[in-house]
Parts: C-alpha cells; sequence; structure tokens
C-alpha cells in the first residue's frame, strides 16, 4: 500500500509530498487555502507546519485539526499536471446537464460506484472520462439544435 513519507509545505501554497513508491507530488495548495476550514492556512506558519500523520495515509496540520488524504493529494496532482480531468469540471458537467449519479453513469457508460468516486474526488478522473463528458455534451446540444 502506498503511504507518504515525508512532507514539507512552503508558502504560500505548495506542498512537495514524497511517497513510499519514491516519488514526489507537487500540489498547489492555493485553491485549498481559500476554502471552508482551510482559511488560516493563508498564514504561512501554520501552512509551514505540516505533519505526516500516523501510518503515512495523510498530511495534517495540527493547528487547524484540517488534513488531506493521501488519495486527495494524488487527485489534485494529476489534475494540476493535466493528466486527469478535474473533479470541478467532472461536477460541473453532471450539473449543467442535470445528470444524478445513475443518469451520468448511463450517459458514460461506467458503473454507479466508479460515477460516485469521481463526483466526489475520492479517485483520479481519466482523461478519457472528460473527453466522454465533453462529447455527450456536444452530441446532446447538436440533437437539440
Amino acid at each position: 500500500m502506498l503511504t507518504i513519507i515525508a512532507a514539507r509545505a512552503t508558502p504560500p501554497a505548495t506542498l512537495a509530498v514524497e511517497l513510499s513508491n519514491g516519488r514526489t507530488l507537487t500540489v498547489d495548495a492555493s485553491q485549498l487555502i481559500g476554502s471552508a476550514g482551510y482559511r488560516l492556512l493563508s498564514d504561512p506558519e501554520r501552512f509551514s507546519a505540516i505533519t505526516v500523520a500516523d501510518w503515512g495515509h495523510a498530511i495534517e496540520w495540527p493547528a487547524i485539526d484540517q488534513g488531506l488524504a493521501i488519495d486527495t493529494l494524488i487527485r489534485l496532482a494529476r489534475e494540476q499536471a493535466g493528466t486527469a480531468f478535474p473533479t470541478t469540471d467532472f461536477n460541473a458537467w453532471m450539473q449543467r446537464n442535470g445528470l444524478d449519479i445513475r443518469a451520468a453513469a448511463e450517459a458514460l457508460g461506467l458503473p454507479q460506484r466508479a460515477v460516485v468516486r469521481y463526483h466526489a474526488g475520492q479517485k483520479p478522473i481519466p482523461i478519457y472520462i472528460g473527453l466522454a463528458c465533453e462529447g455527450w455534451e456536444a452530441r446532446r446540444l447538436r440533437a437539440a439544435a
């Protein structure tokens, strides 16, 4: 199982997370800092005070009692590197087209549990799923015209 070996936070918003497989993830946490529960991380001292959680499954900021799970860090790193379709874009596609979990799964030919994981940001979304969303929407708009 993949774990976090070490983590470093460089203000204003860069995270470097070393994994047990020898890879290092680089994550821009600027959007996170502006969100509920993480606003106090705008203070460089607080942001820098990062630790690796017990068992290496997350990073934590003990001073604000918040953290990020390894799966979330991997997803964010892949989205920011352009190797995964952003969860926010996936959710916007669902909302724009009035799709619930079942309807999105049917539209994409995926199991509902996969759509639940993508919708919740639990797993990185492969680029081809993003392309399928865009293609599905384009067909729908063409058919409506």
